[in-house]
């Protein structure tokens, strides 16, 4: 596979724009502008060896993943074994003795609305047993047809609403979905799921402010992190209990800040 091909697979997977990319790649070099980035990835030119190194650092890629033309990115379950092949200095630099697990809230509309279908048929089939406990059939053919169909179905359905109905309940107390991160001593780190899952590590150090988005409410809402040297924020979205995720991690820079050494997170 082309490098040209590589560079704009995995700068889309990472969330970059061309712009961003060469903006990344300006860090660490002479400077490199979008319009050098679309030529690369149009296979105008290829970028030179020391360019190479700066991309796969940026895209947190090992150099052969760029070099090798037997890797084919174009297998999603290749793009997510690069993607998530986390480099050996990211693992010795993270510090996970504290952590805090980010997970998207498992309650949608969808789940809310089957909740009230089942509470109104379960209104139904109560009216339905009073009625047919109540109902004297005895001289009417076509209300004793009428209150057997009714309770027949109650038989069949009212075990079913009260399941559930109780599912939902114990939905409701533990409305935890996907696990999508964490945040540990240094690094907060986000699991995505586009094409193919990525994995984003962001240094506590580097980020500037945590903050639950407007709408947010005490079980699920947006999650915002701004981040030093980005102008565009990253958004978490639906994520259980926002507010708990930004006092934690308050908390955590107040205890990095201690230098006593016994405080509970």
């Amino acid at each position: 596979m082309k490098l040209s091909d590589k560079i704009r697979i995995l700068r889309k997977a990472r969330g970059l724009s061309q712009e961003g990319l060469g903006h990344s790649i300006s860090e660490t070099t002479d400077g490199v502008s979008r319009q050098t980035v679309s030529d690369w990835e149009n296979g105008k030119f290829e970028p030179k060896l020391d360019n190479i190194r700066d991309i796969a650092k940026v895209l947190n890629v090992s150099f052969d993943v760029l070099l090798n033309e037997s890797v084919d990115l174009n297998d999603a379950t290749i793009v997510e074994k690069v993607l998530n092949n986390v480099s050996i200095d990211i693992k010795e630099n993270i510090n996970t003795k504290v952590r805090y697990s980010i997970q998207q809230y498992a309650i949608d509309k969808k789940h809310i609305a089957r909740f009230c279908l089942w509470i109104a048929i379960l209104c139904i089939l109560a009216i339905s047993v009073v009625f047919i406990l109540v109902g004297d059939f005895s001289n009417r053919t076509g209300l004793a047809i009428t209150g057997y169909v009714l309770g027949f179905i109650s038989i069949v359905l009212l075990p079913t609403a009260i399941i559930q109905i109780r599912i939902f309940a114990h939905k409701y107390k533990n409305p935890y979905g996907h696990h999508i991160g964490e945040i540990n001593n240094t690094h907060i780190i986000i699991k995505t799921f586009q094409t193919a899952s990525n994995v984003i590590y962001l240094p506590i150090d580097k980020i500037k402010e945590i903050e639950a988005g407007g709408g947010a409410k005490k079980r699920c809402g947006n999650v915002v992190i701004t981040l030093a040297g980005r102008e565009k924020p990253i958004t978490l979205l639906n994520v259980a209990f926002p507010n708990a995720m930004v006092d934690f991690y308050n908390r955590l820079l107040d205890a990095n800040a201690n230098d006593d050494p016994i405080v509970i997170l």
